[in-house]
Order: structure tokens, then C-alpha cells, then sequence
């Protein structure tokens, strides 16, 4: 398959999400997952009277995650779990002009530094105190020292720095209707939130043919997307990003990610060594993360159990983590296709991290984890479960930016 980058429009509100249980209120999420898409396609479909054809279009084809964006020339990317800012004094130092608002004392990441310490302790090191990372920005020589939060949500990096970004929700109140008389229900009102036609959405679509996508441009613009289309929600257009700056290839990622390890490994096995314990210089194979831009769905290859930790099985052997970072989700949906609910099951959530080291040759690992982000984890990757990246570039941030 071929990988499509695309840009969504929205000109409406988009509401995509579900009710919660005992309450009045429609939520939606704050992106747009692939399985969104997917059942726009196929309503569209049906709305032809081709219905036959939903199931062979839809296997030729996978459905990445919608993530927002104010521009049309970065990719958006979820914050990994590893992100830490400062408790006070939130948000990125360097900031495009005008966001003078989200300028706090700097964003970092957690990640290398937390693997070179677990790693370097699997070897024997023992450290004079325990990993504590605190705020280091510094103004009129007063250092800050606050408490480092984890930041969730999305950003992007613009040539002129750093930004957070999300989207605006808005509300409605609507009436609702009685099933008996297709008419109003006295003293019954339901609140709607929708995601306001702010910005845009930007993500990855793989078909074996343009023409399928140019089919999902189709059924995006005549059908809309999420719930409500018939009340005015879910208009929205459907492009092919041409501006957008592309993240570096895999193999730029891969190399610069043991660049940035192998130096916070030296400075903490310098400072190791410095309280008599012999430890590697340097980290021993290469190391790679893997990274959930959405939730998945994993089980355990043995029991068939829904399970939380990853393995990989690549060049022949079965790579576990050996460090993670995690969140439990709840992943479930509605096919209005099909006017059933999904099943629901235990998931991983968006943003967890997990970090492999293996001694297999570079030019046999690239395409193995090329293939793996293509194909995604986990089940249900063909509507946008289970996308990954491999060593998100943020990682490689470890001074506050």
C-alpha cells in the first residue's frame, strides 16, 4: 500500500465521540480517528446502493488518525507520556510570534534519560540519589526547581519554534425527539459538543490505488464525517496536504534517537563511575522506541488475553521492552454504516511508549519497523487502531525547549 498524506477541513462542528453513561451531555474526542473516515466511506457507499462493496474497498485500504493543527505545513504529533513541563510555569520557552500566551518555562522529555538510567542500574551502576527531574529555567539567577507534570495533548514545530495545539469545542442544546410520535419530547433536552470549524485535522490514509482515495474525498464531502451529519453537523472537506513539511525518514530517526541516548548515557555512566562502579561508556545494540499515536489494542500471543505490553517479532526474534511507559484505555465506537455498536475491549492509550534494544544490522531492522508503521499493532489497525511511530522525534529533547 501507499501512504497518502491528507488534510481535513472542517466546515461545520464535528462531533466525534460517544455518550457517557448517565448523562445528558454527546462528548466527542479531540481528534479524528481513522475509523471515522472509514465509516464515512462506507456509508457512502451504501448511500449508493453498492453496499456489496464496502468490505473489498475498505481491506485495500487503512485509516490513520486525524490529529489538529492551526497549520497546514507541520505535522501535528500527540505529546508522548515521557513529556514533562514545568508545574508553574507551563508551556514551550520558544514560541512562534504572537503565542505569547503558551510561553511558559520549557517542555522536555523523559524518555532517554529514564532508559539510560534503568539500563546502566541492569548493569550494576548504583546511583548516589534516585531519577527526580525538576524545572531548570532560570531568570535573574533564581533557578525555578518547581515540579516537572506530564503535558498530554498535541503540537507542532514551526521554523520559528514550538506550539500546543488542540481544538475549540462548542456546545449545543437540542430537543429530543419521541420514537412513538416523530415529534418533540416535552421537558427532554440533550447537550451536543462539537468540535468548532477551527484550524484543520492532518493524518496518513495507505491504499493499494489513488482512486480509493480520491473515493474517500468523495464520500467525505457528500456524506460529512462523525455523528449528526443529518443536523448540521460533520461538513467538511478532504485534500491532499501539499505544503506540509514531512517528518525525517525512519532511518534519520532511528540514527539520530542513539546519537541522543549515547550522549545522556556518557553523563550518567561518568557519574557512576565517579561513586566506583564500572559500567559501558557507551549502550551496547541499537535501541528504538515505539510510539502510539493512537490507542490499540493488544493481546498476549500465548493466552490470547488483552494485555498492555508490546512485543515485536522482527528479523527472526521476539523482541520484548524493556522499558515502557503506559496508560490503560477504553476502546469502543459505533459503526453508522452498519447501526451497531463495536466491540469494546482494553486498550493502550495514545501516547504510550515503549523502548526495544536489539543487535540486529540496521538494513534489515529499517524495513521490518518501516512496515510495522505502515501496518500498525495490535488489532483493528485498518481504522486507525494501533498506529505507531518509531522514535518520535521529541524524544530527542531531553533540555527544555
Amino acid at each position: 500500500m501507499s501512504e497518502y498524506l491528507l488534510v481535513l477541513t472542517p466546515k461545520e462542528p464535528i462531533r466525534v465521540g460517544e455518550a457517557k453513561a448517565g448523562s445528558g451531555y454527546l462528548d466527542t474526542l479531540g481528534y479524528i480517528p481513522g475509523s471515522v473516515l472509514r465509516g464515512a466511506l462506507a456509508e457512502w457507499l451504501k448511500a449508493q446502493g453498492n453496499g456489496s462493496a464496502i468490505v473489498p474497498i475498505v481491506r485495500r485500504m487503512r485509516f490513520g488518525n486525524f490529529l489538529p493543527s492551526e497549520s497546514e505545513s507541520a505535522v501535528p504529533l500527540p505529546f508522548p507520556m515521557t513529556a514533562l513541563e514545568c508545574k508553574q510555569e507551563s508551556g514551550f520557552r520558544k514560541v512562534p510570534r504572537g503565542s505569547a500566551k503558551q510561553k511558559g518555562h520549557g517542555i522536555r522529555d523523559s524518555l532517554l534519560i529514564a532508559v539510560a538510567y534503568s539500563e546502566l542500574e541492569r548493569r550494576g551502576a548504583r546511583f548516589p540519589m534516585p531519577l527526580l527531574l525538576r524545572c531548570t529555567y532560570t531568570e535573574n539567577e533564581r533557578r525555578c526547581g518547581a515540579r516537572m507534570d506530564r503535558v498530554s495533548g498535541f503540537y507542532v514545530q514551526l521554523p520559528e519554534g514550538w506550539k500546543k495545539v488542540g481544538v475549540e469545542k462548542g456546545l449545543q442544546t437540542k430537543v429530543a425527539l419521541s420514537r412513538h410520535r416523530r415529534a418533540a419530547q416535552e421537558q427532554m433536552l440533550y447537550r451536543v459538543v462539537g468540535l468548532r470549524p477551527h484550524g484543520v485535522f492532518i493524518g496518513r490514509v495507505w491504499a493499494d490505488d489513488p482512486s480509493l482515495v480520491d473515493l474517500l474525498k468523495t464520500a467525505v464531502a457528500e456524506m460529512g464525517i462523525g455523528g449528526l451529519t443529518t443536523r448540521g453537523f460533520g461538513t467538511a472537506e478532504l485534500q491532499e496536504a501539499t505544503r506540509i513539511r514531512p517528518l525525517p525518514s525512519l532511518r534519520d530517526r532511528l540514527q539520530a534517537f542513539n546519537r541522543a541516548l549515547r550522549e545522556v548515557w556518557a553523563d550518567l555512566a561518568d557519574l557512576a563511575r565517579q561513586v566506583g562502579h564500572n559500567v559501558p561508556a557507551e549502550p551496547e545494540g541499537i535501541y528504538f522506541s515505539v510510539d502510539l499515536l493512537g490507542p490499540a489494542v493488544l493481546r498476549d500471543p500465548q493466552t490470547g488475553l488483552p494485555t498492555m505490553k508490546l512485543r515485536l517479532e522482527i528479523g527472526g526474534q521476539l523482541l520484548e521492552p524493556i522499558w515502557w511507559a503506559v496508560q490503560p484505555a477504553f476502546v469502543g465506537g459505533f459503526s453508522t454504516a452498519w447501526g451497531l455498536p463495536k466491540p469494546t475491549a482494553l486498550g493502550v492509550a495514545r501516547g504510550s511508549v515503549y523502548v526495544f534494544r536489539c543487535d540486529i544490522a540496521e538494513d534489515v531492522l529499517i524495513p521490518e519497523l518501516e512496515r510495522m508503521e505502515a501496518q500498525g499493532v495490535g488489532e483493528r489497525t485498518d481504522e486507525g487502531l494501533g498506529e505507531v511511530l518509531v522514535c518520535h522525534p521529541f524524544h530527542q529533547e531531553v533540555r527544555p525547549v
